[in-house]
């Protein structure tokens, strides 16, 4: 008799946990849900009842992720596997997606095959990572990528064009005069103009090009398909861009850019650093020829 307490009182406990549980949990047998916990109708928006009435658990997971799905259940129905873990995108009853970390186990239920697992939400947390990641990368004044973002993508952009060997471009500009700027309007301007280059450099280029400011008045960008004999058309284009922009936003200071080119050779072993060397060394033979008012 006191087995039989202590085996009642040890299924009581252990529902009581699954019911209480923070972690969605669920038992599944032919693509449909026998059993479902609270927290996991909340997590998917549903009454428990509708969730067991559905007619396939796909129902709760977007059309790219099915696939993914029914291969990790046939899997372990046909004794693949003991256990999977894996991520999916879920569905709410309301249409949202939501991010799900899944894990079963192959089990028996009620001398049937079925499925028990856990689900749980992990949006939030990812959605976290991911801004965490854009901070790491992005300038937070300008929006356009950081000496870091630039470097990491770059990188990639200059192996790729030295295994396929083609030329390549980099642009390397500053703002003019940003410290008369801020002596005389203030900071609040100089971030100002900080922010226009940065606009700028994007409607000159295109959305894959990579822009970026690598500090204080140095902004970079590396167009992922320009030749060296585009320099010139490159260069004109940023020109009639911040001569546009200085027509549509009148302000006591004018937009200036400096700029100079850094020209990508496959047959030379040349690193982003030596590219943003040559483009700063013409930028500043470019701006010492230039002829200044006043």
């Amino acid at each position: 008799m006191a087995l039989s307490e202590d085996k009642a009182l040890t299924l009581e406990t252990f529902k009581s946990l699954v019911e209480e549980s923070i972690t969605g949990v669920y038992l599944m047998q032919n693509e449909r849900l026998v059993y479902v916990n609270r927290r996991l109708a909340e997590m998917f928006g549903y009454l428990r009842d509708e969730l067991l009435g559905l007619s396939s658990v796909l129902e709760l997971v977007a059309p790219s992720n099915r696939e993914l799905v029914l291969e990790k259940l046939q899997q372990r129905l046909a004794g693949g596997a003991e256990a999977v873990e894996y991520s999916i995108r879920g569905v709410r009853k309301d249409g949202q997606h939501i991010d799900v970390d899944v894990r079963s186990v192959r089990t028996v239920y009620l001398g049937v095959p079925a499925v028990m697992g856990s689900m749980i939400d992990v949006t939030a947390r990812n959605r976290m990572q991911e801004a965490l990641g854009n901070l790491a990368l992005v300038d937070d004044l300008t929006g356009v990528y950081n000496r870091r973002g630039f470097t990491t993508l770059a990188e990639s952009h200059l192996l790729l064009a030295r295994r396929r060997k083609r030329e390549l471009l980099l642009i390397f500009a500053d703002v003019d005069d940003l410290k008369i700027i801020n002596d005389r309007y203030g900071h609040a301007a100089g971030d100002q103009v900080l922010v226009d280059a940065a606009a700028v450099l994007r409607k000159t280029y295109r959305t894959a090009d990579i822009i970026a400011r690598l500090g204080g008045d140095e902004f970079t960008a590396f167009p992922l398909e320009a030749e060296t004999g585009a320099a010139s058309a490159l260069l004109a284009r940023l020109g009639e861009s911040v001569d546009r922009h200085n027509r549509e936003n009148p302000r006591p200071y004018a937009l200036s850019l400096s700029v100079g080119i850094g020209r990508f050779d496959p047959q030379r072993c040349q690193s982003i650093q030596q590219l943003l060397a040559e483009a700063d060394v013409e930028l500043y033979r470019r701006k010492r020829a230039r002829p200044r008012n006043g």
